[in-house]
């Protein structure tokens, strides 16, 4: 049973993906219409040839013949080329409808695999390195494409040719095609083995690149860090043994593949030669002309193309078997967010947002938070402090539900999250996170990201707001200047400010900020902190902050110790109230003076 199950996984991955095919069904259709015109064509292509032999040049004895040897070598010929011409007309077509269908599944898959992994959860990003994802993109749908189109529209052609060369066989000579029908079974059964081997080597080799891929964008990304470390040498060995790895999984792959290749060639030359034997005896003792048995073994040769080419054509599907697998572990990962989301849309100048008994967890050991009660109110400025691993991302990822609670709930205007519609719900808070992430394209482009249609002086009042105005316009082409990859050709603060600024762009009601006096000085910090306090006036802001400077000018401060909240209220009074809140005041207060 195991090696049933095995040999079906092709068909099991094809159907799990079919649904990807349906609106190019109709390319689909004309690719296996031309392509079986071609095949007919090529059972004609013989029969000029046994013509004119048996016309014209080994006339067979006691035939009579009608018309001069000149007409069936000319009616020959012209047959020969008209159908020769036509198939190649049509072969042409074909070729170009598999290739424009096959790109147009490539984009299909592709967009859809990307659409899909945009909607997971950070946990699942955390699990997969973002090299082998990319891998999945750029590398396994190709394959994958090939296996669904190129390859199931060859297969069908191939096989409808072996068919009809089968069928005609018969009909010249019946014990020649039971020579040729007999090393069928025997073919297939090596294609169907040796298949499986090569389905495992691919497996193993795209294991291997992905990890290489992820290798190679993470040592690229921190080319700087590591010259700075004196540590290329080391990273150089590092990608030559896993360059070395993968080249051994690519070359058992292809040595998989050449030893499916040889075998079939073999078992087809095995089958030519006994053709041949028989078929020269039967020509001696009349049961066939000479020019019959040319066209027997030309169809012996023509069906071992068709054979030759399933073989191929069978790597290929194995190829994108092992391809597929991967991509469905991707597509089978469950978007639980969407999935239990409401279709109520969330509130246009909500109320509160309040976290009600709020526990959670990223695994069975570990709690992020621990019963949380906190609710935020528009007019104030409210800060969030707490030692790194306090909670704090996590409270959140839980406002913009990129998580559900375990325990307790979190509430907008005194509804759950999960009852509104998820794109409402996410348009309606707008984040700006410690780590910064810029795009190697314009400035202009990187703040349009989250409003396409903003204008020019949308743009600068919202730069001016993050105090991010005055460096742009001092670089070459103002906004319209050219980041590198990720903004390396900012500094750490002006990056910052420039995320900062994309997200005062967004003009959310509620406003979550990690960090932003981070990196700045002292009047672009104040800068900062009025226009946050602007914004508080009217919705509301939540600042993540380890600046204890700046926690007088907050209308409120609450403070997270191990997923708890220990102490909420106004600067002064907690600093005078809460030793624990003091202790760790103290403790950033030391650790700003030694930086």
């Amino acid at each position: 049973m195991k090696w049933i199950d095995r040999s079906l996984d092709s068909v099991r991955v094809s159907r799990r993906l079919a649904p990807y095919l349906r609106e190019h069904r109709g390319a689909l259709v004309l690719a296996c219409m031309l392509s079986l015109g071609t095949a007919m064509l090529e059972l004609l292509r013989p029969w000029p040839i046994q013509w004119i032999f048996d016309g014209a040049l080994v006339p067979v004895a006691g035939r009579a013949v009608e018309r001069s040897p000149t007409f069936y070598v000319w009616t020959g010929v012209g047959a020969l080329l008209c159908v020769t011409l036509v198939r190649a007309l049509l072969e042409y077509f074909a070729t170009l409808r598999i290739a424009q269908t096959g790109h147009a599944v490539t984009r299909t898959l592709r967009l859809a695999l990307f659409r899909h992994m945009t909607e997971l959860s950070p946990l699942f990003h955390a699990r997969h390195k973002a090299g082998d994802l990319l891998m999945r993109l750029m590398g396994d749908v190709p394959m994958v494409q090939t296996m669904l189109v190129d390859s199931a529209v060859m297969m069908l052609t191939r096989v409808m040719l072996a068919a009809g060369t089968l069928a005609v066989m018969f009909y010249v000579d019946s014990l020649l095609a039971w020579i040729v029908v007999g090393m069928i079974p025997v073919l297939l059964l090596c294609v169907r083995l040796l298949a499986r081997t090569v389905t495992v080597a691919v497996r193993k080799q795209r294991r291997k690149e992905g990890a290489l891929a992820d290798f190679l964008q993470e040592a690229i990304g921190g080319t700087t860090v590591l010259q700075a470390l004196g540590g290329s040498g080391h990273w150089v060995r590092r990608f030559a043994r896993s360059n070395r790895r993968s080249a051994r999984s690519g070359l058992k792959a292809a040595r998989a593949g050449a030893r499916l290749g040889a075998s079939v060639e073999g078992l087809l030359a095995c089958s030519l030669a006994g053709t041949l034997a028989v078929g020269a005896l039967r020509v001696l003792d009349g049961h066939l002309t000479p020019g019959e048995l040319l066209v027997f073994l030309s169809y012996v040769r023509g069906i071992a193309k068709p054979v030759r080419s399933a073989s191929k054509h069978a790597t290929k599907i194995a190829k994108g078997t092992a391809c597929g697998e991967r991509l469905l572990t991707v597509l089978d990962e469950s978007r639980a967010m969407r999935a239990s989301a409401g279709e109520r849309l969330a509130p246009r100048e909500p109320r509160r947002l309040a976290f009600e008994g709020v526990s959670f967890g990223y695994g069975p050991d570990e709690e992020a938070l621990r019963g949380v009660d906190l609710a935020l109110d528009p007019g104030q400025l409210v800060a969030l402090v707490g030692d790194s691993g306090a909670g704090k991302s996590t409270l959140v990822a839980l406002a913009v539900r990129l998580f559900d609670p375990t325990r307790g709930r979190v509430t907008l205007d005194g509804e759950p999250l999960a009852s509104y519609d998820l794109d409402s719900l996410r348009e309606a808070v707008a984040v700006s996170l410690q780590t910064t992430v810029l795009f190697g394209d314009t400035i202009r482009e990187n703040l349009a990201l989250v409003r396409p249609d903003a204008q020019d002086a949308e743009l600068e009042e919202a730069l001016k707001a993050a105090g991010a105005l005055d460096f742009v316009e001092a670089l070459p082409g103002g906004m319209d200047a050219e980041l590198g990859a990720a903004g390396s050709s900012l500094s750490g603060g002006q990056r910052r400010r420039l995320c900062l600024a994309r997200t005062f762009l967004r003009r959310a009601p509620i406003l979550i900020v990690d960090e932003p006096f981070t990196g700045l000085d002292p009047r672009a910090a104040a800068h900062v902190l009025e226009a946050l306090r602007a914004r508080a006036r009217a919705g509301l802001v939540l600042v993540i902050t380890h600046d204890v400077e700046r926690l007088p000018d907050f209308d409120r401060v609450v403070y997270l110790e191990r997923g708890e909240v220990v102490a909420d209220g106004v600067h002064a009074e907690l600093a005078r109230s809460s030793e624990r809140y003091a202790a760790a005041c103290r403790l950033y207060s030391d650790e700003e003076l030694s930086v």
